[in-house]
């Protein structure tokens, strides 16, 4: 059995549920060039490789369209909406690109391979690329599932980029220790392949397994659920709603306002259902409720948001006295608090034109961090002038007038009912 196959094909089914081209071009260089390096040369995998002319796999063209289509990846993986757009089609790409990395690399191992593949039909060779493409497809998925909650509630804050860099640099970093270090890095994969699924698990057994029993109906509801989605019982006393949107063990402080956090978190107003889609217009999945949709509803949603502003920009401005790592935080503080309830909701198009028309203006608002004092006034001006757009797009799109908020009567009815 050819076990430098075997051990390539499992263990790069985790680096390529990460990402899809940049595993393919890491193993192409390392099949092409690692055996002219003196010390590792005769390490792990690379001690089965022949050093001869460049297969299909390896040759220039080769590495020069894997190289162009990573630093494509690796960009569009640092925006949002590319992003979400991206996450649609490669849990499909993923496994096929596998497949060919996996080919390539039998083909490193003997230039006949593919060959004689075809000719001979071997199935005992041909069933590694076939373990790559499963591995892959299934760790991709659950890969997804734990990706999707984590960047929903990041997106544009600026931690998104940084778990996408440590995805890249995870990635680098195992094909790496998987040529020259096979058995170690396979149970690397299996130990972050556990604690992925651990989290998924964990992330399912809070979602569906802390739910209660509605007091008159008796259906099961999140315990941060406004009402039944079934009878419309309002539920006394609602859990408090977590930073992931979780249900949190303990009661919410502001009983008044659950609806509003439950929108901010991408869940229903009343059942607490997840909501997918970015714009809430669209009547619940779960419990057909639409108020996430009324004009008036969303305008008293953007009033509680505006409640943080004041607190929001003071933080700011003493988080930017502090020269370049006070603004990296102050950044990252006001998109979580004022500006992420607004962008979340927003088309991919629409918030990709606002986002990097306010990334120019702020290139002139960032020279003036490095002035003592006068410095502190750029995040504040950030925080405002980014909460400012966001909002005003979100009311744009959702067509509310431009009135002063009050509670609606759902939420009244609430406040009433909990008081």
């Amino acid at each position: 059995m050819n076990f430098a196959a075997l051990f390539n094909s499992i263990g790069s089914s985790s680096l390529f549920s990460t990402r899809i081209f940049l595993p393919a071009l890491l193993t192409a260089l390392l099949l092409r060039f690692g055996p002219d390096i003196p010390v590792v040369q005769h390490l792990g995998l690379l001690a089965y490789m022949q050093h001869g002319q460049p297969t299909w796999f390896t040759s220039n063209i080769s590495l020069i369209v894997l190289t162009i289509l990573s630093i494509v990846e690796i960009l569009a993986q640092k925006n949002p909406e590319a992003r979400q757009v991206l996450q649609e089609v490669d849990i499909y790409l993923k496994p096929a690109v596998a497949v060919l990395a996996s080919l390539g690399f039998m083909s490193s191992q003997d230039a006949g391979f593919v060959t004689k593949t075809v000719h001979t039909a071997g199935f005992s060779e041909a069933i590694f690329p076939l373990i790559s493409a499963i591995l892959t497809w299934r760790l991709s998925i659950l890969r997804k599932q734990v990706a999707t909650v984590l960047y929903d509630h990041l997106a544009g804050t600026g931690l998104d980029r940084l778990i996408s860099w440590l995805e890249e640099a995870w990635t680098i970093f195992g094909v790496l220790l998987l040529f020259i270090f096979p058995v170690l890095m396979l149970l690397m994969i299996g130990v972050a392949t556990g604690a992925m699924f651990a989290l998924r698990k964990r992330l399912e057994y809070v979602e569906d397994h802390s739910k209660i029993p509605c007091a008159k109906c008796g259906a099961m509801i999140y315990p941060c659920a406004v009402a039944c989605g079934s009878c419309r019982q309002a539920n006394g006393t609602p859990n408090a709603v977590g930073f992931l949107g979780q249900s949190k063990p303990v009661p919410a402080g502001d009983v008044a306002n659950q609806m509003y956090r439950l929108v901010e978190k991408r869940r229903c107003p009343v059942c607490a259902a997840r909501m997918p889609a970015r714009r809430p217009v669209d009547p619940c999945r779960s419990c057909g409720d639409g108020s996430a949709g009324e004009a008036k509803f969303a305008h008293e949603y953007a009033h509680y948001i505006a409640g943080r502003v004041p607190v929001v920009v003071l933080v700011s401005f003493l988080m930017s006295l502090v020269p370049i790592l006070g603004l990296i935080v102050a950044t990252v503080y006001y998109r979580i608090e004022i500006v992420l309830p607004f962008s979340q909701y927003l088309p991919l198009g629409r918030n990709f034109l606002l986002r990097w028309g306010i990334r120019l203006l702020f290139l002139v608002l960032i020279f003036l961090q490095i002035i003592p004092l006068l410095g502190g006034l750029v995040a504040p001006l950030m925080a405002y002038i980014s909460y400012s757009a966001y909002r005003t797009s979100y009311l744009s799109l959702m067509e509310l007038p431009r009135v002063p908020g009050t509670q609606s009567a759902l939420a009244n009815s609430w406040a009433n009912s909990s008081s």
